[in-house]
């Protein structure tokens, strides 16, 4: 019964806040209809540094960059914070008072644009506040169509996690929010054609982060750690399907290491699943880790058996450093795993995870192959100059 309630008031509360925001927006009676030359307004929660280099850095190159978020970000030039102080938070929540802060900092200086990371509630509180200072409204569909699909119940924000399964209602409702934006900024192709499914007739562009590309890295024999995962230990990532898969290989390859930097719900159950797999002497657990690309340059192989992607970071991070990707075929990681850079696995295919592992294990050649062809692609598509080039453009075209 308590389940059925929360789900009840959860669809209330997102539904009429889509709804409200939509129907603000549409008013556009503060709509600034000349070329503005004011800052980036950024509206979001930023805790991993490399995001923010992937993600804010690259825009604060193009323009200047106002960021209301919960703590400040600090070693970027042209960008400046505006951090509600915590008595607030407290008082309304992080997101009431990033709420208000947002909307003081667009009517305070007035903005091109006011960009929101997340549907919820990062890009609500972006498209209201671009309503009413005049602003253009951009929103980045962080996670991919998943973010969307069933109005978002598979995130972690506690009221969406409250709706527990797919409701078609809060679905309506956030589409109709989303086909206001004057900018969408997805990460891959498949969360591009979902967009326009669904009836976004506005600026849609892909743009999928910067990921730091090294002029020279390890070779082969070099590299100390054959598998390596870095990301949030979260149901959704599934690292019950990597154990699986990699008990199979260490059953014909009892030496292969297995290294997982992160930190997240699923820390006690993931040591738990180990010990009884027996695989204590094979994985090591870092936790997080400041220093992730040392990692990344020991690495040949890195690992997702996500149920759900946007286009991960880590993953691009690794890529740049040549460590060759085996992944399930979720989100938009198709865009970059292909036959030429690494294995794209259909979920919860756990014995082509294992399969993948050991090929490349026995054929070092193939892995070269694949390393190259990463590393290729991640300076062509996803260098800083090549993402900073593209928000340049981007910004300056609407």
């Amino acid at each position: 019964m308590l389940n059925i309630l929360k789900r009840q008031l959860a669809i209330s509360i997102l539904s009429i806040l889509y709804v409200s925001a939509g129907l603000l927006s549409k008013v556009r009676i503060f709509r600034d209809t000349k070329r503005r030359e004011g800052p980036v307004l950024l509206i979001g929660t930023f805790h991993n540094p490399n995001w923010i280099f992937a993600h804010v850095e690259p825009i604060a190159q193009a323009m200047p960059v106002v960021v209301v978020t919960d703590e400040p970000i600090v070693g970027i030039a042209n960008l400046s914070n505006l951090c509600a102080p915590k008595w607030l938070q407290k008082i309304l929540s992080r997101a009431g008072a990033k709420f208000i802060y947002s909307i003081y900092a667009a009517l305070k200086t007035r903005p091109s644009v006011c960009m929101g990371y997340h549907i919820f509630p990062a890009a609500i509180i972006a498209l209201i506040s671009a309503t009413l200072s005049g602003a253009r409204a951009a929103y980045q569909v962080t996670s991919g169509q998943l973010e969307l699909e069933g109005g978002g119940w598979h995130a972690e924000n506690v009221l969406l996690v409250a709706l527990q399964k797919k409701s078609i209602l809060v679905e309506k409702a956030v589409h109709f929010m989303v086909r206001q934006f004057d900018l969408v900024i997805v990460r891959g192709t498949l969360a591009k054609m979902y967009l326009r499914e669904l009836g976004y007739s506005g600026t849609l562009e892909v743009v999928t982060g910067s990921v730091f590309y090294p002029e020279k890295v390890d070779n082969y024999e070099m590299r100390k750690i054959d598998l390596l995962f870095v990301g949030r230990l979260s149901e959704c990532k599934q690292l019950n399907h990597l154990i699986q898969a990699f008990k199979s290989v260490v059953s014909l390859r009892p030496k292969t290491k297995l290294v997982i930097v992160g930190d997240g719900p699923e820390m006690h159950s993931l040591k738990k699943r180990i010990n009884d797999s027996n695989l204590s002497d094979n994985v090591q657990i870092l936790g997080q880790q400041k220093n992730v690309e040392f990692f990344q340059t020991q690495a040949i192989m890195n690992i997702l058996t996500s149920r759900w992607e946007g286009v991960s970071i880590a993953m691009l991070e690794a890529m740049a450093y040549g460590v060759v990707p085996i992944v399930f075929d979720v989100g938009d990681l198709r865009d970059f795993v292909t036959p030429e850079t690494g294995y794209l696995l259909a979920e919860g295919d756990i014995e082509g995870i294992a399969e993948s592992i050991l090929s490349l294990l026995k054929d070092k050649n193939k892995w070269r192959y694949l390393s190259e062809n990463c590393r290729k692609i991640i300076l062509a598509t996803s260098s800083k100059k090549a993402v900073c080039y593209r928000w340049e453009r981007i910004l300056n075209s609407i």
